[in-house]
């Protein structure tokens, strides 16, 4: 299994890597610790933030020292910026729930599929109800990142081709000249094999708990939408009222501020991100004088413009 990679082996990582390529000079002496990455978040990082929110800029925290990135998530907090990411688990335990809680999306680093469904069940507890969940992953696979090792064809849940994949595609064995790649045997043996990885973490998921994973599945088949909400998010468009109920407007402020022939940004800038979108619709939540959360379903022409609004 793959863990979250620590700050201690982050820098061992690289010391090693370097070491025996021949790129690093010889080591120094240092004094008792903590003696890496001493400074912290500078006041250039801190103007360099904020100018990125200022530019609705997505923020990623990853790479940076532990004591630099508690301080840049302590910007982002001041600054109520929703705009920030984990790209591929170069963060910290600590951070996780911080950038849930702003309002931002994480990817964790694929890695082997053991080790990625463990992740996402931290992950489950760290998320903001707040906001929509979705869950997606870094492969870093255009650097040095090592990539999925096989489980093995002996094992008694190994993924059994043709499967059915995400959005209903049928998935057999790909083949690239006469090698077959199989992921029990491969793993993650290049980019084409990623949804043979996405079935192998449901069958991971689901043996270790019944239901489990259809549920791994469909947070990750969420995941760009996830990320979408993020960035929409750092253009000032509020949360959706239904999972905020601080959020929701009077029935009557609500049919007063969406009318028929406005487009769907202007939708949003007036009554925030919908619960849900699908098709030619939206849906979100008001409030009345008898009901706390009140149904209210917007209905969008195909070029994109109100053609009703109904409350149920």
């Amino acid at each position: 299994m793959l863990p979250d990679i620590d700050a201690d082996q982050q820098d061992a990582l690289f010391g090693a890597v370097g070491k025996i390529l021949g790129l690093l000079p010889a080591t120094p002496l240092y004094g008792p610790p903590a003696h890496c990455n001493r400074r912290g978040l500078t006041e250039l990082g801190v103007h360099t933030i904020g100018a990125m929110a200022k530019r609705r800029m997505v923020f990623d925290p990853d790479h940076l020292s532990v004591k630099a990135r508690a301080a840049s998530m302590d910007v982002i907090e001041g600054l109520r910026y929703p705009g920030v990411i984990s790209s591929h688990s170069w963060s910290t335990p600590d951070t996780y729930p911080r950038i849930y809680r702003a309002g931002g999306f994480i990817t964790p680093y694929a890695g082997d599929s053991t080790g990625f469904v463990a992740k996402w069940r931290r992950h489950l507890g760290w998320a903001d109800p707040r906001y929509y969940f979705g869950f997606g992953f870094g492969a870093d696979i255009n650097g040095l990142g090592a990539q999925g090792n096989p489980r093995g064809a002996d094992v008694p849940n190994p993924v059994t081709y043709p499967f059915t994949g995400l959005g209903g595609v049928r998935i057999d064995k790909q083949q690239a000249g006469q090698r077959t790649w199989d992921i029990n045997v491969d793993g993650v043996a290049q980019y084409g094999l990623y949804p043979d990885w996405v079935e192998d973490l449901r069958k991971i998921a689901d043996a270790q708990h019944a239901g489990d994973g259809t549920q791994i599945v469909d947070d990750m088949a969420r995941g760009a939408e996830a990320y979408l909400q993020m960035w929409e998010r750092t253009y000032g468009v509020r949360p959706d009222s239904c999972r905020n109920p601080g959020l929701r407007q009077d029935v009557a402020a609500v049919r007063s501020v969406v009318r028929p022939g406005m487009g769907t940004e202007a939708v949003l800038r007036a009554v925030g991100q919908p619960y849900q979108r699908l098709g030619a619709t939206y849906r979100f939540c008001a409030r009345s004088a008898t009901r706390a959360s009140v149904p209210v379903t917007v209905t969008f022409s195909r070029a994109g413009a109100v053609t009703a609004i109904a409350f149920s």
